[in-house]
C-alpha cells in the first residue's frame, strides 16, 4: 500500500506537476516519471535547504534545553567536573560523543536535500566510532578477569541509558517533524544520523552528571544508549520521513 502524501512539503511539493510534465513525467499522458527525473527536480529548488536546515538545528537544540535542565536538575552536576575535565581520560567522555554527534548532525541536515546519499561528514563520526569500540575492546583485554564484569556492569548503568534516551525523545520527536518538511533520498539513513545526532549530543549532557570514569563502562553504556537513539531515529525515519 502507498503511504499518504505528506504535507507540509512547502515549495518542494508546489510545482511538481508542472515540472513533472517539463520532464516527461505527465502522469495524465500515461508517462511515469523516474526516480532520477524526480529527484533532479526537487535538487533544483534551493528554497528548501535555507529554510529547512536552520529550523533542524534550532528545534533540536531547543528541544534538548527542557530534558537536560531537568535531567541535570534530578540527578545533579557532579562535584568535581572541571578536575574530570582536566584528565584526558575522563574528557573523552565528552570529545567521543560529540566527536559522532556534530558530523551526524551536519549530515543529517544535508540528506533532508534531494541529492546523492554520499555524505562525507560521516566519516568523522564513524573515525570516532570505530576509536570508541577499539578503545572498548582493549580494555576488555587489559582488565584482569576479576575486575572486567564489574567494571562494565558499574552501580549506575540503568540512569544512564535511561536518562539518554530521556533526554533524546524531545529533541529527537521535534528534529524529526521539522525534517518532514524536506526530501530526503535516504529517510531511514537521515533518520539514523540525527539519532545518531541527538543521542551523542544526550550522552554528553549526561557526562556531566555521571562519576563514573572507568573506560569499560561509559564506552559501554554510553555507546548503547547512543545506538538505542540512532535506531529509533532509523526507524522513525523510514516510516515519516518517507515522500
Amino acid at each position: 500500500m502507498r503511504p499518504p502524501a505528506r504535507a507540509g512539503s512547502g515549495s518542494v511539493a508546489r510545482g511538481i506537476a508542472s515540472r513533472a510534465q517539463a520532464a516527461g513525467g505527465d502522469p495524465e499522458g500515461g508517462r511515469v516519471m523516474k526516480t532520477d527525473q524526480l529527484i533532479a527536480i526537487l535538487a533544483g529548488d534551493t528554497v528548501l535547504p535555507r529554510r529547512v536546515v536552520p529550523r533542524i538545528f534550532g528545534f533540536t537544540a531547543a528541544g534538548l534545553v527542557l530534558p537536560a535542565a531537568m535531567a541535570l536538575a534530578i540527578l545533579g552536576v557532579r562535584g568535581d567536573l572541571m578536575q574530570a575535565m582536566a584528565a584526558p581520560v575522563t574528557m573523552m567522555k565528552w570529545l567521543l560523543p560529540l566527536g559522532v554527534a556534530l558530523p551526524a548532525f551536519v549530515a543529517a541536515a544535508r540528506l533532508t536535500r534531494p541529492q546523492t546519499r554520499r555524505v562525507p561528514m560521516l566519516w568523522i563520526a564513524l573515525v570516532a566510532g570505530i576509536a570508541a569500540v577499539t578503545w572498548l575492546l582493549l580494555s576488555v583485554i587489559t582488565t584482569p578477569a576479576p575486575e572486567l564484569w564489574p567494571g562494565v556492569i558499574g552501580s549506575s548503568r540503568q540512569a544512564c541509558l535511561t536518562s539518554i534516551i530521556s533526554i533524546s525523545a524531545l529533541p529527537l520527536a521535534l528534529a524529526i517533524r521539522v525534517m518532514r518538511d524536506g526530501a530526503s533520498p535516504a529517510p531511514m539513513h537521515c533518520g539514523a544520523c540525527i539519532g545518531l545526532a541527538v543521542g551523542g549530543l544526550s550522552a554528553a549532557i549526561y557526562a556531566l552528571h555521571c562519576t563514573e570514569d572507568a573506560p569499560l563502562f561509559f564506552l559501554t553504556w554510553y555507546g548503547l544508549g547512543i545506538l538505542i537513539v540512532t535506531g529509533i531515529g532509523a526507524v522513525a525515519g523510514h516510516y515519516l520521513l518517507r515522500w
